[in-house]
């Protein structure tokens, strides 16, 4: 039988243009910086002249309509939308009361459309937009066509544009995104007994991203088990002579008609600059597919993450054309590049306790729940206050949050990356369980979620359970395993309540103090 470890948990339910740059923060208990370098689509943004990828902001100049429209006449190129209110995103319909709990928000279908010239360079590129949480049930229209639907509001949105999009025309994105009740994905529950708010529209950044047709994948589009995009892990760790060995897992999409050979190079470097490691491998890929590299690295001198010192390395990964050489660095040769910030860490959970790098933790767990919403905004909350709420927890002494019920703001991630501060990631759910697509949607939204957040060194563990839900017999086995499918390598934890049906399949439980427990 497994050994389960029980968490006493004591926690407190907390509230909680395109800003890119950050300035690091060198005293993390006193000083913080609003302006982030977050995250583009799980990758950091690149200057232009050393990539081949190129990453567009879409948050500005788009118009919303509030209510329901013909799905035709919304979607339309040419629509009149002169008198519907101007918007940029994030944005969450409307302005709120401070307590805008009780469902006092509004419910109900709305409409979003952005009119735009994309340049003349992206005509034969592989475009896609890019986003990060569109609240409720979604339709994506690209130039009068339905390109894309949608079912849950926590994780990305991802639609290929190739087939619709118009370099150097006009073109028109129209979202439909409506917030109502809907028991047929996660949460689930109707929102007047649910007790938090679904707020609405498109309230996370919109990216448009274009890259060669020979490309990095994105791993939440890709759909692959335990695989695409970079998928970064730490296999060892030796905190007396500061080696460590990590993996780098990459996938390359082949969309042209022939065989593609290209070598794939990982470099790391550390929290400064420098002690870089790396290796480059072959890889050949046939016409229209993928392949898939697992390149291992041993470091030196190893800055392990830590709360205290959450020491994070640049890692990069390129795709050359192999017809340019075994060692060419031409511009030329380049297909694409993704740059990601990674922590070399192990975790361990033990029955005496957090075991990180090789030591136990020597402080209780201390945390809360967070959930994404602020006042007057709602859920569309900009990257600069994701940032600020993690500098509050950190800055009150918190160790661990808690993402209740649901994934959280990529920018909070990665504040939390920065600040050291562990993330215990939930799945989106809440005291319900429904019928026809629900499961599978919830399964699904496990698989995305590992998927989007598996290389932040600051998630412990994984919640892939409904909240205090009574499910089916068969469901907590499955989704504790559809976690370990996804992220197949050493730490990784899932948890769930000790007093929850099939709760024997997990490692990690919470539990409440009992009348003299002195733990």
């Amino acid at each position: 039988m497994m050994k389960v470890t029980t968490i006493l948990i004591t926690a407190a339910c907390l509230a909680g243009s395109f800003s890119l740059y950050a300035d690091a923060v060198s005293d993390r208990e006193e000083a913080a910086s609003s302006t982030g370098a977050y995250s583009v689509a799980g990758a950091l943004r690149l200057p232009e002249n050393v990539t081949k990828r190129d990453v567009y902001g879409m948050n500005v100049g788009w118009k919303l309509f509030k209510g329901e429209k013909v799905p035709e006449e919304a979607a339309s190129l040419d629509v009149d939308d002169s008198s519907w209110e101007s918007v940029n995103l994030p944005n969450g319909i409307e302005l709120l009361p401070e307590e805008a709990s009780g469902c006092s928000n509004y419910q109900g279908p709305v409409w979003y459309r952005k009119t735009f010239i994309p340049p003349s360079r992206l005509e034969g590129r592989r475009n896609t937009l890019y986003f990060e949480g569109i609240m409720g049930k979604s339709e994506i229209w690209v130039n009068g066509e339905k390109a894309a639907e949608h079912f849950g509001g926590y994780l990305p949105v991802i639609v290929n544009l190739d087939k619709w999009l118009k370099p150097g025309q006009k073109n028109v994105i129209a979202v439909k995104a409506d917030n109502s009740n809907d028991a047929s994905y996660p949460p689930g529950k109707p929102q007047e007994g649910l007790d938090f708010s679904y707020f609405g529209g498109i309230y996370r950044d919109v990216y448009l991203i274009s890259t060669g047709p020979v490309h990095i994948t994105d791993p939440n589009e890709a759909g692959t088990v335990a695989g695409g995009g970079v998928f970064f892990r730490t296999e060892s760790l030796d905190p007396r002579t500061r080696k460590g060995k990590v993996g780098v897992k990459v996938q390359v999409a082949n969309q042209t008609d022939k065989e593609q050979k290209v070598r794939v190079q990982a470099v790391m470097t550390d929290p400064k600059g420098v002690d870089p490691a790396g290796e480059t491998v072959p890889l050949t890929i046939p016409p229209h597919s993928t392949g898939e590299v697992d390149i291992p690295l041993v470091l030196s001198n190893v800055k392990p993450w830590s709360p205290d010192n959450p020491d994070l390395y640049t890692l990069s990964v390129e795709v050359w054309d192999a017809a340019g050489g075994d060692h060419s660095k031409d511009p030329a040769h380049l297909l694409d590049n993704r740059s990601i910030r990674v922590g070399v860490r192990t975790v361990e959970i033990t029955e005496k306790g957090l075991v990180l790098n090789g030591t136990l933790f020597p402080e209780k767990l201390i945390g809360g729940n967070r959930h994404q919403d602020f006042a007057r905004l709602g859920n569309a909350v900009p990257n600069n206050l994701q940032w600020q709420d993690a500098v509050k927890l950190r800055k009150a002494g918190m160790r661990v949050i808690r993402s209740a019920h649901y994934p959280q703001d990529p920018a909070f991630m990665d504040a939390c990356d920065r600040l050291g501060l562990f993330v215990i990631v939930a799945t989106p759910g809440w005291q319900f369980w429904g019928s026809g697509p629900f499961a599978d949607r919830v399964y699904d939204d496990i698989r995305q979620m590992v998927r989007r957040d598996r290389n932040h060194p600051s998630v412990m563990m994984w919640e892939p359970i409904l909240n205090e839900t009574h499910y089916p017999a068969d469901f907590a086995k499955k989704a504790r395993d559809l976690v370990h499918e996804e992220y197949p390598y050493k730490g990784c934890y899932t948890a769930c309540d000790a007093v929850a049906q099939g709760s024997q399949h997990y490692e990690v439980l919470y539990a409440h103090p009992v009348t003299g427990d002195k733990h």
